[in-house]
């Protein structure tokens, strides 16, 4: 297996709402805003970015509660967000709010 975990922190921009997969699991859909200060080069880099989200089971349960503007830290894997789009998704394993 090959190496693929990612740990973020921001602050939720959007959220879908809990949801249910046909097969009944709860889904939830955040999209993170993340800033930061990061060293490239010698030199220090601003980092503004978002970034789509998905939580299953457990995890999508525990953070339903999230609200716009919530901070958290995020950990997870990434994965294409559909067979027809390659863009990638981060699929939330745990969280933290912070």
């Amino acid at each position: 297996m090959e190496l693929n975990r990612v740990e973020i922190e921001g602050r939720v921009a959007a959220s879908d709402g809990l949801r249910r997969t046909p097969a009944g699991l709860p889904s939830l859909l955040l999209r993170i805003e993340h800033e930061s200060g990061q060293r490239e080069a010698g030199h220090e880099r601003r980092v503004l970015c978002e970034l789509e989200t998905i939580a299953y089971g457990e995890p999508a349960t525990n953070m339903a509660g999230l609200k716009e503007g919530n901070r958290v830290r995020l950990a997870g894997f990434l994965e294409r967000k559909s067979l027809r789009d390659p863009r990638p998704i981060l699929h939330v394993t745990a969280y933290e709010l912070i």
